[in-house]
């Protein structure tokens, strides 16, 4: 079934360039929206993780469990990168007790 409406998409002025524009800037806001969850999920995890290695060096570190443990180590240096931009607390409030 047809129908003599036009179509929504592309819209009449699209070029490439401005497709390709408004394709940006929606990634860019995206990516924008999920940074801060991302930053501060891997904050936390680098927080956390450490507790993880209690149980494995009580244990003592066998074969498979030093394995473990490096993997850990490295995982938890990547968390470490990944939250180390992310802040506790609304920024403003910080700048505003430092000028006080």
């Amino acid at each position: 079934m047809s129908t003599n409406s036009p179509s929504l998409w592309p819209p009449a002025d699209a070029s490439p360039a401005r497709i390709a524009d408004q394709l940006r800037r929606g990634a860019r806001t995206a990516v924008d929206h999920v940074r801060p969850l991302l930053q501060a999920t891997a904050f936390w995890s680098a927080v956390v993780m450490p507790f993880l290695y209690v149980p494995l060096l009580l244990g003592g570190l066998t074969g498979g469990e030093f394995s473990t443990f490096v993997g850990l180590l490295l995982v938890n240096a990547l968390v470490l990168v990944l939250g180390h931009n992310h802040h506790v607390g609304d920024p403003t409030e910080e700048s505003e007790a430092a000028t006080q």
